[in-house]
């Protein structure tokens, strides 16, 4: 079913996609290198690429939030979650999260950190 999918877009289409993939290739690169320098830079080309593939992507909502994020020291991000839901993951180098936690203060932050044994729960908003 996906191939048919696939098969029925458009060459330019076809495009925008392989491009997102050969930045998803050098983002895995970088993290499996522990070197993540332009990191920030591929998640902000990436959602580039992905906001020309369908109106549904964005809306003004999210795109001034992602403004935002960026103009308060963020490298680039990524929409996570399914349509209707879901949150952003943004890149921030350490000598921009200051300047970025100050500017988004009125937006739920969770700082992260990359790890090897997985992932774990560090907000539970459900908790008595």
């Amino acid at each position: 079913m996906a191939k048919s999918f696939v098969n029925n877009l458009s060459n330019k289409k076809k495009k925008e996609i392989t491009n997102i993939n050969e930045i998803l290739i050098e983002a895995k690169k970088q993290l499996n290198s522990n070197s993540i320098t332009n990191f920030g830079y591929l998640l902000n080309e990436s959602w580039k690429i992905k906001r020309t593939l369908s109106k549904k992507v964005s809306n003004n909502k999210i795109d001034q939030l992602y403004n935002q994020a960026i103009s308060s020291g963020s490298d680039g991000g990524k929409l996570l979650g399914a349509g209707g839901g879901g949150f952003f993951v943004f890149y921030v180098k350490k000598k921009n999260q200051k300047k970025f936690l100050s500017k988004m203060k009125n937006t739920l932050v969770i700082p992260f950190s990359f790890e090897d044994s997985g992932s774990s729960i560090i907000v539970n908003t459900n908790a008595k």
